[in-house]
């Protein structure tokens, strides 16, 4: 699994699990993976993205990227595994 299907399965799955508190507000995530954001920018090319991207678009999402040195919690949670 590529990195961005990782990223965007662990989006989709935190806005599914908390979707009562996130789905009339807007929601800013903050990811250290730039390609993340054009997710929703442009038409992805494989089924499953296509999927997610969907998925995203009921969502007022507001990306933010955010470097892996400046990002330490999520580079902590990353490291882990």
């Amino acid at each position: 699994m590529f990195t961005i299907e990782r990223d965007a399965f662990a989006v989709m799955y935190a806005l599914r699990k908390f979707r009562i508190f996130v789905l009339a507000t807007e929601v800013t995530i903050f990811c250290d993976h730039n390609p993340l954001k054009y997710l929703r920018e442009c038409t992805p090319k494989s089924g499953k993205s296509t999927r997610w991207a969907l998925g995203l678009k009921e969502f007022n999402i507001l990306w933010s990227y955010r470097p892996g040195n400046r990002n330490q919690a999520a580079d902590c949670l990353s490291r882990l595994g």
